[in-house]
């Protein structure tokens, strides 16, 4: 049984950093860039007007009750090629090019219209209303570094740079099987004997909440036969996900079916609970990770392990779970000997963080991870936590 900084690294020495793929820039969210964008323009390209009004040129005196004639109007899309007088304004609209003889606009509310001719009812300073050239970024900037997670709010900018298409981290590909005689789907009919597949629909939903592309391949009994045809399957994929099957019952089979199906063993059991009995494992085409069946052994070696292999190949940074530090509410006790992950409350007030454990009946109860937005963690060699007593939690 290893400890917990030794199954990261092993995790990160055997998870390889997948190819470079190109992609279009609106199915780009949750990829890792993997080029530097520039910008081959000055944002905005030309000095614009950021309002509906009027452009003119100011005198640099007061404008408030001046009367200008309009001698026209530019709309965005449209370029304005003459010039104008000191007493001359001209109708523009939000985004139009400003005319090369003006430098300010006057929003239109700030008008009105007597005889035939408009009055400024505002003073403005030269140059109000008006987006200059290349204030936003300038041409040749860099705008997003090689290694950036591709959010929603970073599509604009790469479209707005001319990009359609961007040079990305692959995603690795990620097949999910249950294990268990026992287990059934959800909207089947319930026999005595047997129970709903909660772990299927969570793994799914996790590596959905991380914009991983993920196969379902089912339940496999506890069968050699059963299993068997299950992995010929789960092992096409960069990584399989095997929930159930991995302790040391009778019927726990997966561990040697995987090594007869050519499995290297990296390791098996984590000094960790819940979730000590964790296999990790490698072939020719990716990895494996047998996650122990009960729902929080399942969810804390998803949080803990598969994300850390999931980050290692797609480059992300940083590729480890944060641990964060904050103050326990309410005593907590364990028996010592390994590192805890106990469900838990995390609150925050004036920038501290406040742990409250939530009560658990075990690594089986859905309810306690369904509480909780975290876990406390707790080292082995600890026994009690106090109240108000310092101790790491991870938020999920």
């Amino acid at each position: 049984m290893i400890d917990l900084k030794t199954a990261w690294e092993l995790i990160l020495e055997n998870s390889n950093t997948l190819n470079t793929l190109s992609v279009k820039v609106t199915d780009s969210v949750g990829y890792i860039l993997d080029e530097d964008i520039y910008s081959p323009t000055d944002m905005p390209p030309f000095d614009k007007s950021a309002m509906d009004g009027y452009a003119f040129k100011h005198d640099g005196n007061e404008t408030h009750e001046k009367e200008f004639f309009n001698i026209g109007m530019v709309a965005a899309g449209d370029i304005f090629t003459g010039e104008l007088k000191n007493n001359e304004c001209i109708s523009i609209m939000t985004g139009a090019p400003l005319p090369d003889s003006t430098d300010t606009v006057i929003a239109v509310e700030n008008t009105y219209k007597e005889d035939g001719k408009i009055v400024f009812d505002k003073n403005l300073k030269s140059g109000a209303n008006v987006c200059f050239q290349g204030e936003d970024i300038a041409k040749g900037q860099l705008v997003l570094i090689k290694g950036t997670r591709i959010k929603t709010s970073h599509i604009a900018v790469i479209s707005a740079c001319g990009y359609n298409k961007i040079k990305v981290i692959s995603k690795p590909r990620i097949a999910i099987l249950n294990t268990g005689s026992e287990i059934i789907e959800p909207g089947d009919q319930l026999r005595t004997g047997q129970i709903y597949n909660s772990n299927g629909q969570m793994l799914q939903a996790m590596c959905k909440a991380l914009n991983l592309p993920v196969e379902y391949i089912g339940i496999a009994k506890d069968n050699e036969d059963s299993l068997s045809r299950s992995l010929i399957e789960g092992l096409k994929y960069d990584i399989l996900l095997i929930s159930g099957g991995v302790s040391m019952g009778k019927f726990d089979l997966v561990p040697d079916m995987l090594q007869k199906a050519g499995v290297e063993k990296i390791f098996h059991k984590v000094k960790i609970k819940p979730g000590k009995p964790l296999f990790f494992g490698k072939h020719s085409k990716g990895i494996v990770f047998g996650l122990p069946g009960n729902p929080l052994s399942n969810f804390v070696g998803f949080t803990l392990f598969v994300t850390t292999a999931v980050k290692k190949m797609m480059n992300y940074d940083p590729v480890l779970p944060v641990f964060e530090t904050g103050f326990m509410t309410e005593e907590f006790k364990q028996r010592p000997g390994r590192k805890n992950f106990f469900p838990a409350v995390i609150n925050e007030d004036d920038d501290q963080f406040f742990i409250t454990p939530v009560k658990s009946n075990g690594s089986a109860d859905i309810l306690s991870l369904a509480k909780a937005n975290g876990f406390l963690i707790a080292d082995e060699e600890i026994s009690v936590i106090n109240v108000g007593e310092e101790t790491q939690f991870l938020r999920f």
